[in-house]
């Protein structure tokens, strides 16, 4: 089912491919085998498909949406819940939530609520309205990259692109270009730079340049640059 000019469907099932390549919506939820936009293209309801999600042009789902695969490199929104295996974005995608396997970033995504995955690759921006967990996280940011909070077994952060000079950021340098967690930061191993978070809790701990952190406490291994800042540092027994 092809959409090439301005046109609409209803909502409910197709046992084929919805394509939407000029300007056109769905009316109301529906089911499909895949789903793609490459013009302009609206669903007013949730969205089910079997297969691929694919977003290369503008597009927008109104509520949830479940697929295996969820490919992003236009612009997305999905206001509800994304549920899905593999999620790649290499432009920039909004959505309420992501519950996925993977989620590999090159462009930026942003969630209202929190991100739950196996393994979150981050090359670009990202902005967590909740909790970011993970068993492996690694994150390479630039711009205003932030997150309610992080857990996961192995997180590993970076800044991006050329680092200004940390007497610059330590005495008046700007936040955004700093990871900002509002909350803990917590996981068994830890590798953070250029971060500033309320706490940072783990095993194997290393705080970085860049660091502004109010609390460490680590349980077997703690390195601490002298480029950070940390209120305290204490071992756990």
């Amino acid at each position: 089912m092809n959409i090439a000019g301005s046109g609409s469907l209803p909502g409910g099932e197709y046992n084929e491919e919805i394509s939407i390549s000029g300007s056109g919506k769905i009316k109301g939820s529906a089911a499909c085998t895949e789903f793609s936009i490459s013009g302009s293209g609206r669903v007013e309801g949730d969205l089910t498909c079997s297969g691929k999600f694919k977003i290369s042009g503008s597009g927008k789902v109104e509520g949830g949406l479940l697929a295996p695969e969820v490919s992003v490199s236009g612009s997305g929104k999905v206001e509800g819940s994304i549920r899905t295996g593999k999620c790649h974005v290499s432009g920039s995608l909004h959505a309420g939530s992501i519950d996925c396997n993977e989620l590999h970033v090159s462009g930026s995504v942003r969630t209202d609520e929190g991100i739950s995955a196996e393994e979150v690759v981050v090359n670009g921006g990202i902005t967590c309205g909740g909790l970011l967990n993970a068993e492996r996280i690694e994150v390479a940011f630039n711009g205003g990259s932030s997150s309610d909070a992080i857990s996961g077994s192995s997180v590993k952060i970076r800044r991006r692109g050329p680092i200004a000079g940390v007497l610059v950021r330590l005495f008046g340098g700007k936040q955004r270009e700093l990871f900002q967690v509002v909350g803990r930061v917590e996981g068994d191993i830890l590798d953070l730079e250029y971060l500033t978070a309320e706490a940072v809790v783990g095993c194997e701990v290393y705080i970085g340049p860049g660091c502004d952190i109010g609390r460490v406490i680590y349980s077997e291994k703690v390195e601490i640059s002298p480029d950070a800042i940390v209120g305290s540092c204490e071992q756990n027994a």
